[in-house]
């Protein structure tokens, strides 16, 4: 299992490749890569995760946030595990 980090939306990703995602654009665009190398569609995804596929659209293409129970849904269904860490102040 793949874990990913995030302290609001700094996002570390470690398992297979090592990850740092800053923006939710960042973000999305790693869902899309992890959705793809799943072979799944947006539709499978956004059904297994119990997200609507327009919003997981939006999301890849980096034109919505990302609430954080839809983050932990997507997370779920991708089959990764989301894990806080902290991070100093700047």
């Amino acid at each position: 299992m793949e874990h990913i980090c995030a302290t609001g939306y700094d996002v570390l990703m470690a398992g297979r490749r090592f990850r740092h995602v800053q923006t939710v654009g960042q973000f999305g665009q790693e869902v899309r890569r992890l959705r793809e190398s799943a072979e799944l569609t947006q539709a499978q995804l956004a059904e297994r995760a119990g997200v609507s596929r327009r919003w997981l659209g939006r999301l890849e293409r980096g034109h919505t946030g990302a609430e954080l129970d839809n983050v932990m849904r997507l997370t779920r269904a991708l089959g990764l595990a989301l894990k806080f860490e902290e991070l100093p102040l700047p």
